[in-house]
């Protein structure tokens, strides 16, 4: 590819993550004089490589309304009903993450939604004492069905390309960068994960990827952006799906993608439990327990970021060159390490026996 017009400045010239073009050698020690070159305050400050900046910046807020009903034991029938409809926003989604934006004159570009973001919650859990009858063993007597169910909409994620400078500020290779940014074009519902991204990229699942030029509309997208948009287009390759389409930042410049502006898989859990009382005496009785927990076997496929075990691997474009982008095709409880007490496993089964006096 030949040098582009718009070459000859630091930002839009030959940087370390930029493929090679013309005669720029990626090796040559000056490449990277251009890079640092490229910094915020390399013109302002040429004497000094980095300038850092104490202070309480980052802010959060979460917002939400609250309902709970709850039903005392009447007939049998007791219940807790609680629902949650929120937005939770921050720069930092905890307390010991202090992420770096691409621009650090701009940290607010990162202030969006975080990724503990849930925007409904729904939790039901109930008791019902099934009315017995004197039989002979206390066969009919003593049961009772206990469940709890919980509905919760997806968990957002976003590009966190950790692995490109396209901006040229090195703000990735801080401590806790909150990553470059991509350039998207069209409805972010059609990157939703489902499903159905399980048999793409050849079975390694995601969003559809196309190496290099080789889709039309991400060649077209890049186009408009100038020959640097094109150069990291033909490096890089794209992401499409339905009418939008994920293409990487032009050299020298900073992508358009908001934070954690994609929605993952929504949560659905139901457990049982069926309680057997055998009455042995009038202070002394015996408890038999049976307890489902996911009784209904539903897969529950954990979000391609944030939350426990997450990490950014699956949501840098560049990092896993096309395989699995915006897919982790893992549970929660196996992503998390923690099979035991984690949440999304298979249907699981114990039995129990408790003495009361």
């Amino acid at each position: 590819m030949g040098n582009p017009a718009t070459a000859g400045t630091p930002a839009n010239d030959c940087i370390i993550s930029a493929p090679a073009y013309d005669n720029c050698d990626p090796t040559a020690g000056a490449i990277g004089d251009r890079e640092v070159a490229a910094q915020p305050f390399a013109s302002k400050f040429p004497y000094l490589g980095y300038i850092a900046w104490l202070s309480n910046t980052d802010f959060s807020n979460y917002n939400s309304l609250q309902v709970s009903m709850t039903q005392r034991t009447t007939h049998g029938l007791s219940f807790v009903l609680g629902y949650t409809y929120a937005h939770a926003l921050g720069e930092s989604p905890d307390n010991w993450s202090f992420l770096s934006a691409t621009d650090s004159a701009k940290t607010r570009s990162i202030y969006g939604t975080t990724e503990f973001d849930v925007t409904h919650r729904f939790t039901f859990s109930t008791t019902y004492a099934i009315p017995g009858m004197k039989t002979p063993g206390q066969l009919l007597e003593g049961w009772s069905l206990n469940s709890i169910v919980t509905l919760e909409s997806a968990t957002p994620w976003g590009v966190n390309d950790v692995t490109t400078d396209f901006s040229g500020t090195n703000e990735i290779g801080s401590p806790s960068p909150n990553g470059e940014q991509w350039n998207f074009f069209g409805n972010p519902a059609d990157f939703r994960t489902t499903k159905a991204l399980i048999n793409t990229n050849g079975g390694a699942g995601g969003i559809p990827y196309f190496a290099g030029t080789t889709n039309s509309t991400c060649l077209a997208k890049a186009t408009a952006l100038g020959q640097l948009a094109i150069a990291s287009l033909t490096s890089l390759g794209c992401y499409v799906n339905g009418n939008s389409v994920l293409i990487p930042s032009a050299y020298g410049s900073v992508g358009n993608t908001a934070s954690n502006m994609f929605r993952g898989f929504p949560y659905y859990n139901l457990d049982l439990s069926v309680t057997k009382v055998f009455k042995i005496k009038e202070r002394l009785s015996a408890q038999f327990r049976a307890e489902f927990f996911n009784i209904l076997n539903h897969p529950n496929i954990s979000n391609p970021f944030g939350g426990p075990g997450g990490d950014n691997s699956f949501t840098d474009p560049s990092a896993v060159a096309g395989a699995s982008f915006g897919f982790r095709n893992l549970t929660p409880d196996v992503l998390s390490s923690n099979p035991v007490l984690g949440s999304g496993g298979a249907r699981a089964m114990q039995l129990g026996l408790k003495i009361l006096f």
